[in-house]
């Protein structure tokens, strides 16, 4: 027997159970809160079936098609493909059970939670499955033998351009904020669109200037804000009759052991002026992440949700409601990789960016902005400043000041020429932070204004001696820790030794600046500061992944849904358990703010 029967058969069959999945997937559209626009309509069903047609093709060829390539062994492929089709059934169907009741999808971390009774079901349905595909394989080669050789290109024709015509949609929508069709990215399993925003711009094809400003229209009517549920209950706050202003400084990759007097000096004097939190993290090992749990107090794993809704974080709403004046300067501008400007500024017309200027320029021009602003702005009325300054492991080249070794990483010659471009480049922030803190100074307001420094995440130098640098790449101690240092009017300079987080910055704020007497847990996942609890364990993310991080071990969630049970050192631990309980805990947190 030749490939060519069988080929055509795997085809079909592809197409048989893309179209299978397409069925039992109607049930996310059945818990999706469905917009009201034509567009946010007709989309969902397009990209399910361009989505499940990709993964049943993928997931079958990829172990079918070298059994082909080997010889036509027709039995061994259809064996095989009945196995997987019966398998990609039997998750699909347990998968939009678990999505119906928690929002979230299937993975080994929510499988812990499944009772006996989950399990026997689910073999139940397997073996279901197992033998409707073993039934519909033989009738279809039996079909296929006595049927004319056409509509089968049609068929693969058709699914193809479901998939292309999504994909083109959501790029469409993504760049101009449509969040009536990138909402929906989240509701089915495994399904990764993609975005193209710089290159439209830089085609013609979309304005940015126009796409701020319906952007701004509807972030202030709260248009798209979908299925989140948020906050749970109308903020009741009363604050105080002359709040303090608020200056909000973060330095990228910020490390707590970094600034030194010789280096920094302007960063070390205000940290001995500040109440000072010793054993600080992020909840993200990436800008994006890092900025929204600063700004949110949520797990990242909101991110998406918020992003497509263009909700602001409470915070924000306070501060706008109480009447403050709002400036931020970015150094590499508020798009990507942060997004603050469909997230945390949402709204907020008049952003001061740094893109394209370079690192060391736009730093400059933030500082200029900033300085450049407080000096003109009238004082009667209380003001929110942020500056973000790009570090990241910042290249001077030849500009800057000379910074002599300081025998630190001698033994790993790379970790050792990094650590010093990195010192090298946090002197210069240290520069622009020192004329920021004169400029507040020469108002006359420094006494009067809540200055906020730390880091957006962390920093590695192969601390770990697995070979990683940088950021965004794990979730040990080195790319989470970063410093958080409040020099707060009216309260003494303070060290803290417990375990704080980036997520308990808005119960903080929100409870001592405006007096918001509802529980944190109405708007976020973390506590006040000043309360010294320690965080037990807290939900950290990247890009594409996410990390339960406890004091002595991580659970590493993956793309797909695998887990990875890595001690503080990051390697793997053997025989390492799953807490049920722990883990229930941070699914709760992950979908209370969802309807």
């Amino acid at each position: 027997m030749t490939r060519r029967p069988i080929w055509r058969w795997l085809g079909w069959f592809i197409a048989a159970n893309a179209g299978l999945c397409f069925l039992i997937g109607l049930r996310y559209l059945l818990v999706y809160h469905w917009p009201d626009s034509a567009g946010g309509i007709v989309y969902p069903p397009i990209a399910m079936l361009g989505n499940f047609a990709l993964m049943t093709a993928f997931f079958m060829l990829l172990p079918c098609a070298p059994l082909l390539v080997i010889g036509p062994l027709r039995r061994s492929v259809m064996t095989v493909a009945v196995i997987v089709a019966a398998l990609m059934l039997a998750l699909l169907v347990l998968d939009t059970s678990v999505y119906a009741e928690r929002r979230i999808h299937l993975s080994l971390l929510v499988a812990v939670l499944f009772e006996p009774a989950t399990w026997m079901a689910g073999a139940l349905v397997l073996a279901v499955a197992l033998l409707f595909e073993a039934v519909f394989a033989g009738m279809l080669w039996r079909w296929l033998a006595v049927r004319a050789r056409r509509g089968g290109r049609g068929i693969a024709m058709a699914l193809a351009a479901c998939w292309a015509l999504s994909q083109g949609m959501h790029i469409w929508a993504d760049a101009v904020g449509y969040g009536a069709i990138t909402r929906f990215a989240q509701a089915i399993p495994l399904y990764y669109p993609r975005t193209a925003k710089r290159v439209l711009a830089r085609l013609g094809l979309v304005d940015p200037e126009r796409v701020r400003q319906a952007r701004l229209m509807r972030s202030a009517a709260h248009e798209e804000d979908g299925e989140l549920h948020y906050p749970l209950a109308p903020l009741q706050c009363e604050a105080a009759t002359q709040p303090p202003n608020v200056l909000w400084i973060v330095v990228d990759g910020l490390r707590p052991d970094a600034p030194d007097a010789a280096l920094t000096p302007a960063l070390v004097a205000f940290r001995e002026q500040s109440q000072v939190f010793e054993d600080h993290w992020s909840a993200g090992n990436s800008s994006r992440m890092g900025a929204f749990a600063m700004f949110y107090g949520l797990p990242s794993t909101y991110f998406q949700s918020f992003y497509v809704a263009e909700r602001p974080p409470v915070l924000m709403d306070q501060f706008r409601h109480a009447g403050y004046e709002l400036f931020a300067a970015d150094a590499v501008g508020f798009g990507s990789p942060t997004q603050m400007d469909r997230t945390v500024f949402a709204g907020v017309q008049d952003l001061r960016s740094g893109a394209g200027l370079g690192r060391v320029d736009g730093n400059r021009k933030a500082t200029q902005d900033f300085v450049q602003w407080i000096g003109d702005r009238p004082d009667d009325k209380p003001f929110f400043a942020m500056l973000w300054y790009n570090h990241s492991d910042l290249d001077i080249g030849e500009a800057g000041p000379a910074v002599a070794p300081d025998g630190r990483y001698a033994a790993n010659p790379l970790a050792a020429a990094r650590w010093l471009r990195y010192r090298r480049g946090l002197a210069v922030i240290d520069d622009e932070v020192a004329k920021a803190l004169a400029a507040l100074d020469r108002t006359g307001s420094a006494g009067e204004t809540l200055v906020l420094v730390m880091g957006d995440h962390g920093f590695e130098f192969d601390d770990l001696g697995l070979g990683y640098y940088g950021h965004a790449s794990n979730y040990a101690r080195y790319q989470l820790q970063t410093p958080l240092w409040m020099r707060w009017p009216g309260r003494a300079p303070r060290r803290f030794a417990h375990r704080s987080s980036h997520l308990d910055l808005p119960a903080t704020l929100l409870q001592e600046l405006f007096g918001c007497r509802n529980p944190p847990a109405d708007y976020g996942v973390g506590h006040n500061l000043f309360e010294g609890r320690s965080w037990e364990w807290m939900i950290a993310g990247s890009y594409h992944s996410y990390a339960i991080v406890e004091p002595g071990r991580i659970l590493v969630v993956t793309p797909g849904g695998l887990v990875e049970v890595l001690d503080s050192g990051y390697r793997l631990t053997g025989g390492a358990t799953l807490d049920a309980r722990l883990i229930g805990q941070a699914i709760d947190e992950m979908r209370r703010f969802y309807r």
